[in-house]
């Protein structure tokens, strides 16, 4: 079974480092252009795979982007974590404006949650269960999706990289094969 894993292309938060998990933005000019070069790279493999996605805009026009003629399908587990009152801003406002908590979550980010948003074992945990229900179909698929999301679901598979340190850059795929019970990375960040 094979696997591509895609990271949505560049939108005007990820330029301008803001935190914005549920928020729900359009790709800018330059993730359109990193989907369209994805969608060349990607060209000569002639997929036929399940094309998943979350439901935020980010992933879905970056999946119709590469994937134009083949259907989409959103799912709401693989949305990307929920940042509560810390959506929409950068790591200096956080700082600014909660001291404390900033604090005690570059301290300790698995286990200390920012004020109205989704604890992170939450996260995990449903962003794992969509996982496994996705692998029982024992089909090839793609997942068009968020860096938490991404790095989620790698961290599962191969326990031994640091979740902050496994790098996926937008505009480049992952490709991940599952035989015999064995999960290998083909291609990382191609």
């Amino acid at each position: 079974m094979k696997i591509i894993l895609i990271r949505h292309g560049e939108t005007e938060y990820n330029q301008r480092h803001l935190f914005y998990g549920k928020t729900d933005v359009s790709l800018n000019e330059v993730g359109i252009q990193q989907a369209r070069l994805l969608y060349k790279k990607l060209a000569g493999m002639k997929t036929e795979a399940s094309i998943y996605t979350s439901y935020l805009k980010r992933t879905i026009e970056t999946a119709e982007l590469i994937f134009p003629n083949q259907t989409k399908i959103p799912l709401k587990d693989l949305d990307e974590k929920d940042f509560g009152l810390w959506e929409g801003l950068d790591a200096d406002q956080i700082n600014q404006r909660f001291p404390v908590e900033w604090q005690k979550w570059l301290s300790s980010p698995f286990e200390i949650t920012p004020t109205n948003a989704e604890k992170f074992s939450d996260f995990q945990k449903r962003v794992l269960k969509c996982l496994r229900t996705i692998l029982q179909k024992k089909q090839d698929f793609v997942i068009v999706g968020h860096l938490g999301v991404l790095r989620v679901i790698l961290k599962y598979w191969f326990p031994e990289h640091n979740f902050w340190e496994i790098v996926l850059e937008q505009g480049n795929y992952t490709l991940v094969e599952i035989e015999d019970g064995f999960i290998k990375i083909i291609a990382w960040n191609k």
